[in-house]
Formats: structure tokens, sequence, C-alpha cells
């Protein structure tokens, strides 16, 4: 009976652990799953995204958004790949990484103009490898209301190969914009703000999303150094193993015991 009981502890584990490992599987890249799609709470903080077009702890109201009713006011989110990379990748080289988003902006941000002295910022949109930025595109042509971006980033030698270890993707938008000021504020909203939209929108271009050009098994094999290691890994299909074994033992071994 201890044998038994023992045996059906791993069993319910590795139960548990197939789901998770299902779940997470969902949320990782791959040559067919490339696209990393934005999450977040309503405060940008914290902001987050995964291989996966669902995410049920995601803003209700489908976007996150700062507002200031005077002064400067500074925005800067990092939507981080959770759950974190569980394999190395590699990307075709020469090609684009694509980034689509939807930001509503109001207020100033233009140096030289109105309350902005030198210390505005116009949107930057950075890629990330961990917490090293790896590439930076500064959008310019931001206009007060709604903004759909789309911007490239090209695949070359630093951003080829990302490895689970160090290289865990994100995504960082950063922009400083003042709050107007004036007679005119008696009778309009000049308020400083700044809204980004998720994923899972109903209308396609409302989806925050980074698209990778993701190479296959095959094409990555050579880059990434993967292969057949002569069987390595074999047992990884089976969640709780290790357990199953060691708790096996000390049953019989508990039983000896007895019997002696």
């Amino acid at each position: 009976m201890a044998v038994l009981f023992l045996m059906a502890i791993p069993a319910t584990m590795a139960d548990v652990s197939d789901a998770r490992i299902m779940q997470e599987t969902g949320e990782q890249p791959s040559h067919e799953n490339n696209t990393f799609y934005l999450w977040g709470q309503s405060s940008g903080t914290p902001c987050w995204g995964h291989f996966n077009n669902t995410d049920d702890g995601s803003a209700n109201e489908g976007y996150a958004e700062s507002t200031q009713s005077n002064g400067k006011m500074e925005v800067e989110w990092t939507c981080r790949m959770d759950p974190q990379l569980k394999e190395d990748f590699a990307l075709e080289l020469d090609a684009n990484i694509e980034v689509h988003l939807m930001i509503d902006v109001s207020g100033n941000w233009e140096n030289g103009q109105n309350n902005c002295n030198s210390d505005c910022e116009n949107l930057n949109i950075s890629l990330m490898k961990g917490g090293l930025e790896v590439a930076k595109y500064e959008y310019t042509a931001m206009s007060q209301g709604e903004n759909e971006i789309t911007i490239t980033f090209p695949v070359n030698e630093t951003l080829e190969i990302w490895d689970d270890a160090t290289d865990n993707p994100a995504l960082r938008v950063r922009m400083v914009i003042y709050a107007s000021s004036g007679i005119e504020c008696i009778f309009f909203n000049c308020d400083a703000s700044f809204r980004m939209y998720f994923s899972g929108q109903d209308e396609a271009n409302y989806n925050g999303t980074v698209t990778f050009p993701i190479l296959n098994e095959t094409a990555s094999e050579d880059i990434l150094g993967t292969g057949d290691e002569g069987g390595a890994g074999e047992d990884e299909g089976l969640p709780g193993f290790g357990i199953f074994v060691a708790a096996s033992a000390i049953g019989i071994a508990a039983l000896r015991r007895r019997n002696d």
C-alpha cells in the first residue's frame, strides 16, 4: 500500500506539470507561432507579452493609460516575455522584425514648442534582449489623437540568435510629454495623456504586437548547434519520472526495514 501511494503522488504531479507545460508551449515562440502579443494592466505596470493571442490577466479595458493635468509626464513601459523564454530561437538574417502599436496621445512633446524646453521626448520604441537594449526607433511623426504605428527592425547579427538563458524578449516604449497650459485650458481639456492598446482587440489595427521572422527547426539547426544529441533529454517527456523513481525506492526500503 505504501508503495502504491508513493507511486500515485508523482502521477498526479505529472498531470499538473503536463497541463502547465501544454499552456506554456502555446506561449513560446516557433516558426509557426512567431507573433509576440502585448498585454498588461491599465496602469502600464506591469506590462508583459507572450506568443499566445489570449491572456485572462490583461486589463479589461484593453489598454494602458497615463494622464497628468499639469507639468511633465514621463511614460516608460517595458513589456517583458512572461513566461520566460524556454528554448533558443534564431531569426532570418536581413528579414524584418515588425512592431505594430496603436497609441493615443495628447499634450506637448516637441522641444521648443509650448512647455517643452529640451526635456521632452518623442515616442521611442526599444527592442530588448533581457535587460539589454538591442534596437531602438525614434518615432517623429506622432500627432494628437490616435496613431497607428508600424515600424521594422532589420535582423542583423546582434538580433539573429536569442538565448533562453539571457535573451528574454521585451518591448519598451518611452515618451516625455507636457500638459498644455493657457487660457484655452479653462474651456478645454489640456491634460497630458498617453494610451497604448494591448492585443485582443475586436479591430485588428488596434492590436499591439511584435512579429519575429523565426527560422524553422531545420534552418536553425546549424545556427543554434541543435540536432540529435544521441538521445540526450530522452526522459524529458515524462514529468515527475525522477520523483517516481525516488519515491518507489523509498517505499521499497521502508518495506524491507519492516520485514526485517
